[in-house]
């Protein structure tokens, strides 16, 4: 049986409604009975169409700066996910991290 097709609008409340949820995808998708591949593609065109996609860099906001006493480090994504190493990544890692974010993610 197909599915109903959804507006746009219905499109952005779903993923606003998932990130506002603090669920993993799976989680989400499990309990409002969705689809992972058809909800990863709405995300992922709910970000192209919010943001424009450029090569540039992003700001980065330091919050304070400090002399490091451990190797802890934090990342904070902008739907405020945080993600705390107890090592300093390397160059590419962190690259790695921040560019997580944009991606869909499937395990």
């Amino acid at each position: 049986m197909k599915s109903e097709t959804k507006t746009r609008k219905q499109i952005y409340q779903i993923v606003s409604q998932w990130q506002e949820s603090g669920l993993s995808r799976q989680s989400f998708c499990e309990q409002e009975n969705l689809n992972m591949l058809t909800f990863a593609s709405w995300i992922k065109k709910e970000r192209e169409q919010s943001q424009p996609f450029t090569q540039s860099l992003v700001p980065l906001q330091v919050a304070e700066y400090c002399t490091p006493t451990s190797n802890e480090f934090e990342v904070e994504y902008p739907n405020g996910v945080r993600l705390h190493l107890n090592a300093i990544p390397g160059e590419q890692e962190l690259s790695r991290l921040i560019h997580i974010y944009r991606e869909p993610c499937f395990h």
